[in-house]
């Protein structure tokens, strides 16, 4: 059985989003992360139909240090307002990505991860190792209990 529902190609325009970043091992800590941004969302009532959640690990755990990995969770908020404090701004870059429509579980979630790499070159699409994979929460797909998983390619 396969580890993703469905697979498309998708290419997005670099844009800017406001993010909070946590360093240090993967894992827990992540998932704790991504629960104050959102929780922070909410409370500045910016979690809407239209947000989209972007979890970015930064860092490639086999050849850096768990300590210094770092991972941001970000969403897609236009606005020039600066919020201060943990709330930062970036720009996710653009490109073409691989795009695998998943269970938004964390076993699938897992699974994506594992099996991604290696799906992607089964089907002749050349990763681009200069960006980062990047898990994608759109809360239209959230309410139905799905997410998606980019895999920059080239």
């Amino acid at each position: 059985m396969s580890f993703y529902i469905q697979i498309n190609e998708k290419t997005i325009p670099p844009y800017t989003v406001v993010y909070m970043r946590r360093t240090g091992a993967y894992g827990d800590a992540n998932r704790e992360l991504m629960n104050t941004f959102k929780q922070w969302l909410v409370e500045k009532r910016l979690y809407h139909a239209k947000t989209i959640i972007w979890a970015i690990p930064l860092d490639d755990p086999r050849v850096t240090e768990s300590r210094l990995c770092r991972y941001d969770v970000c969403a897609n908020i236009s606005t020039n307002e600066d919020f201060g404090g943990e709330i930062l701004k970036r720009e996710i870059q653009g490109g073409k990505y691989y795009v695998f429509l998943i269970q938004h579980t964390a076993a699938s979630i897992t699974a994506a991860w594992q099996k991604c790499f290696d799906e992607t070159i089964r089907q002749n699409r050349i990763l681009d190792p200069n960006r980062p994979v990047m898990e994608c929460y759109r809360k239209e797909l959230v309410d139905r209990h799905l997410c998606e998983l980019y895999v920059p390619i080239l």
